[in-house]
């Protein structure tokens, strides 16, 4: 194989796997990627096995930029996790831009077409009205955006566990009944005389 035939298979392989990517994360098939690529790369034939194969190329890939012992469903997840977020942040930068809304009312009355006899409205007159908006930035947005790091962060494990501390002059078998895992008929009498101090 010369270079030059190399060089456009590469580039087409790196085209569907653009597109397989994309579909991956939001959730699709393999079925439905095959479909998908076929269509919008005007491919006669694209396998099953091809497809599975690219999914376990990307992969791959994905986890080499990230830790490297990361599992599968993980590395997805953080993968979504980042599209997500890409896709934000431009809808948060597009939410700060200035525009102009315009409305349009119009005045007529009702008129009949004399040869048809069918009835529409006849206008006299249009009235345009332009408003400037000033975007300020739609804060759901950063509000979205700061929910999905923090979900990125717990997949990560870079929260500390969290303690809790159960203290007091409550025995375990009384906080059993009083938290309603165990009712009072399951319990013997220590319990029923832990409860009753309560």
């Amino acid at each position: 194989m010369n270079e030059a035939n190399y060089k456009r298979r590469r580039q087409a392989q790196q085209g569907r796997l653009e597109i397989v990517a994309q579909l991956y994360r939001r959730g699709w098939s393999y079925r439905q990627i095959q479909a998908e690529v076929m269509k919008r790369l005007s491919l006669p034939t694209y396998s099953l096995k091809t497809v599975q194969n690219d999914i376990h190329y990307l992969l791959a890939e994905w986890r080499e930029n990230r830790l490297d012992n990361m599992d599968e469903a993980l590395q997805l997840e953080l993968e979504r996790i980042d599209e997500t977020c890409r896709e934000l942040w431009q809808q948060w930068e597009k939410s700060k831009e200035d525009y102009t809304r315009t409305t349009s009312t119009r005045k007529g009355s009702p008129k009949r077409d004399e040869s048809t006899g069918q009835t529409g409205i006849k206008t006299y007159g249009i009235e345009t009205k332009d408003t400037n908006i000033v975007g300020l930035g739609n804060t759901a947005y950063i509000a979205e955006i700061r929910a999905q790091l923090a979900e990125r962060r717990k997949l990560l494990g870079l929260y500390a566990p969290e303690k809790k501390d159960l203290s007091g002059d409550m025995s375990f078998a009384a906080f059993l009944i009083k938290s309603g895992m165990i009712d009072e008929a399951g319990t013997n009498g220590d319990a029923a005389a832990a409860e009753q101090a309560l």
